[in-house]
């Protein structure tokens, strides 16, 4: 998958950060921390991306508001904290996920602590879990719960309902009431 990034300046908007993407079918806007942020297929024209932002613009505008006051309300923290929150990660998390895969009888291939800002975990197709470390701000249950998701990625790679049925299971039929738990703190987090 080839990505190339260029920017384009907006009088109202700022500074918009272009990727151009093999896989994209259409023009999707994000706001991150880098700012507003817009993937568009290769082969897309800038004339249609300049009409695209015009039509876009007033929701364009209320999501970098949006993004503002959410970024107001997230905790900052210093290298020192994210690195003592990664040592205590490193500590507990590969050892409370091996209980957990144990107790289910699944198997991973292996475990890694990441920074990550956009999610709490990942599976991939080859059995590597990845958590953030910022899994360690979360109450444990709700610690155990991202760690059974992406234990149930091992049995289902997808989100279907053979998935959210065998999270149910693992989590004692809780799992649509963890899952609006954690949003919550996603929110603050993220």
């Amino acid at each position: 998958m080839e990505e190339t990034v260029v920017f384009v300046e907006d009088r109202e908007l700022g500074r918009i950060k272009l990727r151009s993407n093999s896989r994209a079918r259409r023009f999707v806007f994000r706001c991150t921390e880098e700012g507003l942020v817009c993937t568009l297929p290769v082969r897309a024209r800038h004339s249609d991306l300049l009409r695209a932002i015009e039509q876009l613009r007033p929701r364009l505008k209320a999501m970098q508001e949006r993004a503002l006051v959410h970024r107001s309300h997230q905790q900052h923290f210093t290298p020192e904290q994210i690195e003592a929150l990664r040592k205590q990660a490193q500590l507990t998390l590969p050892l409370r996920l091996q209980s957990l895969a144990a107790a289910r009888g699944l198997r991973f291939q292996k475990v890694s602590i990441r920074k990550s800002r956009t999610r709490w975990g990942s599976c991939s197709s080859k059995g590597n879990i990845s958590l953030s470390l910022y899994l360690m701000l979360l109450p444990p249950h709700l610690q155990d719960y991202v760690m059974q998701h992406e234990l149930t990625h091992l049995v289902e790679m997808n989100h279907g309902p053979r998935f959210w049925a065998l999270l149910d299971e693992a989590t004692a039929g809780k799992s649509l009431l963890l899952r609006a738990e954690l949003k919550k703190y996603s929110k603050s987090v993220f």
